[in-house]
């Protein structure tokens, strides 16, 4: 969608900016906050890029103050709180690019029905497995999804050939 021009009236700019701050304002449909939206943002670690969109979220609620009150108090104190943001720290970053590129050279194209496709070799899994096991005694024994797939591909050895 595009703009229609507008002429910058001879007594400034204002007039000019007026209409165009009609039309742009128009079109804005902000999406109806559901329960949903409001409970997957409360989960998110919140930063001050995100406060357009919990005002825009806020804006939207029409009703269910009663359930929905408490997530936005929340969202609202975690937004308040100054700090920095979020950064991973390099050596999270260097990790998670080497496993990358450990995937990147299991890679191969595909054609099904004609369409490409990337399509990955196995990855052995039983170094997660047995990292696994050894938790076997904690609280919670289970390595998480991202970590049982991290440490998957951490045994991959490095230049993996076919």
């Amino acid at each position: 969608m595009s703009t229609p021009p507008v002429r910058k009236a001879s007594t400034g700019g204002d007039t000019a900016f007026a209409t165009l701050t009609a039309l742009w304002n128009s079109r804005v449909e902000y999406r109806r906050a559901d329960q949903e939206a409001i409970s997957m943002t409360a989960r998110r670690v919140l930063t001050s890029s995100d406060i357009p969109y919990f005002l825009n979220l806020l804006a939207a609620t029409t009703s269910d103050w009663e359930t929905m009150g408490p997530k936005f108090a929340a969202m609202a104190a975690a937004l308040a709180q100054p700090g920095e943001e979020n950064v991973d720290p390099p050596e999270g970053v260097l990790s998670q690019a080497a496993r990358y590129q450990k995937l990147l050279e299991r890679a191969k194209i595909i054609h099904i029905d004609g369409a490409p496709m990337v399509q990955f070799e196995p990855v052995p899994a039983l170094c997660a497995e047995i990292a696994e096991e050894a938790l076997a005694d904690k609280d919670w024994p289970l390595l998480d999804l991202h970590e049982f797939i991290g440490k998957a591909i951490d045994g991959v050895p490095d230049q993996w050939q076919p």
